[in-house]
């Protein structure tokens, strides 16, 4: 073989083996293996301030990637080079690194639904969003004492419980616990419309002061049906001195100071706060929960009646009353309703053994 042929095979192997490396690199950064018994979606969170080569040891070590120095190098001499924004984010593996990096130079961060049921407490929702990883408690006590984001309905308020709506929120884990506490405030104000604040005050109450009334009958019933009715009893009550002597409150007190344990015990009743409606006239000094629409509605439109009382009944609603000796009779009736459904039916007689 002369030397010109062996230099052109030479050539022509060098050339092969170029393609063949460069078919491979492209292979591994578009197609990258998943690995051996690893999950096909993996979540990586990049804090704010992370470099861009943090960034890209942190998707290969999570086996996003299958080199952080050949991505970064990949990334740079891209030509757009976008900066790649911090957050959340979700890969279903394998993902192209073209994929990867059109993605996070979006932002297209991993979003969390978080569902703020109603009749929650302020740090319960907070605990809500801290579990999936979004704020601190910390942080979100502080946001919780800014009223100034609450103009007009709490004036001279020490926070904002009562004013934290219940929905369905979506937050990203950059979302700040100021900016979530806002939102949920934002959508207090938009359900609690001026209308309804007009109805307060033609009842003698203030914002704060309906809020509060409608988180006492969020917590005392979880009927529609009966909210107004609850919400017409307590003003009746007020109407005419009588301490609301409402459970919740107690409950609420007790939970305030670190002291509730789940139930109440009939020394609770005598717990010395300001909340406490068994021990002080009037509405307590401002909500006990947080209400959703219907507990709000009903505190403003309240039902026109005549009774004062009422007591819990079997079918998960209350029986009301109009004097005490009828409320008597109606906690009597329910106990021994209880007490008859509880009890034990009549054993069959058994049948003879053929032993």
């Amino acid at each position: 073989m002369t030397a010109g042929k062996r230099l052109v095979r030479i050539g022509l192997l060098a050339t092969l083996l170029t393609i063949a490396a460069g078919v491979w690199l492209y292979n591994r950064l578009e197609r990258p293996s998943i690995g051996p018994g690893g999950p096909s979606d993996v979540v990586v969170y990049f804090p704010s301030g992370t470099s861009t080569s943090a960034i890209f040891r942190r998707l290969a070590s999570e086996g996003v990637i299958f080199n952080a120095k050949i991505a970064e190098i990949f990334y740079r001499i891209r030509g757009s080079a976008t900066p790649l924004q911090a957050g959340e984010y979700r890969f279903s593996r394998p993902t192209s690194l073209d994929q990867i990096l059109d993605r996070m130079g979006r932002g297209e961060v991993l979003q969390h639904v978080v569902v703020v049921p109603e009749g929650l407490t302020a740090e319960e929702t907070f605990q809500l969003f801290v579990d999936q990883g979004i704020g601190t408690m910390e942080s979100f006590r502080a946001a919780f004492t800014d009223t100034s984001v609450a103009p007009g309905l709490a004036p001279g308020a020490p926070d904002l419980e009562g004013f934290l709506f219940p929905d369905t929120y979506r937050m990203t884990r950059s979302t700040s616990a100021r900016r979530a506490v806002e939102g949920m405030v934002a959508q207090f104000r938009l359900h609690f419309t001026p209308g309804m604040r007009e109805r307060a005050r033609i009842l003698g109450l203030t914002p704060r002061q309906a809020v509060t009334l409608a988180s006492i009958v969020q917590k005392e019933t979880g009927l529609v049906r009966e909210a107004a009715v609850v919400a017409g009893v307590y003003l009746n009550r007020l109407d005419h001195g009588m301490r609301l002597q409402a459970d919740p409150t107690v409950a609420y007190a007790l939970k305030r100071n670190g002291a509730w344990n789940g139930s109440l015990r009939r020394s609770d009743y005598a717990y010395e706060s300001p909340y406490n409606t068994y021990l002080y006239d009037g509405l307590p000094p401002g909500p006990i929960c947080n209400p959703g629409l219907a507990a709000l509605a009903a505190a403003v439109t309240p039902a026109r009646t005549d009774y004062f009382y009422f007591v819990a009944d079997d079918s998960g609603g209350h029986t009301f009353s109009r004097t005490f000796e009828q409320h008597l009779q109606a906690i009597a009736t329910n106990r021994r309703l209880r007490a008859e459904a509880d009890s034990p039916a009549p054993s069959e007689t058994p049948v003879p053994s053929s032993n």
